[in-house]
């Protein structure tokens, strides 16, 4: 038999977890992903390049770098980008990628990065998933 302390606890241990299934992360609308651009905002849009449409949808993604912006910033410190597993490249290649082959891109944490790509990526990727 629960007394009401009992009841109140779990209340207070589960409001947090109800809280946070919520989804989305915080500030990015109703069902939208800070981290990803799924095919259907995709498709929403009428820019020509990946470029575009990051700097349109996500344009925190185009200011991830770590440290100093003006001088001597470490090529690690800059955002990269990755196309279908290939290795990654520096962030404007995204202008060469047209918005009609684009599946989806997901920007990765560094930690995630390292996780995948090894060391060397202190501001996170950008993975880009094409059509083929």
């Amino acid at each position: 038999m629960r007394g009401p302390w009992t009841s109140f606890a779990l209340l207070l241990l589960a409001g947090p977890l109800l809280a946070c299934a919520g989804g989305g992360a915080l500030g990015t609308g109703a069902g939208r992903d800070a981290d990803v651009i799924t095919l259907a905002e995709i498709e929403a849009t009428q820019v020509a390049t990946a470029y575009q449409l990051v700097q349109q949808l996500r344009p925190r993604w185009m200011n991830r770098s770590r440290g100093d912006r003006s001088f001597g910033v470490a090529e690690a410190d800059r955002i990269k980008v990755t196309v279908d597993g290939l290795p990654p490249r520096e962030f404007d290649y995204l202008g060469d990628i047209p918005r009609d082959a684009l599946l989806e891109l997901r920007l990765l944490s560094p930690r995630e990065a390292t996780l995948l790509y090894g060391t060397g990526f202190n501001a996170g990727i950008i993975k880009v998933t094409t059509k083929r």
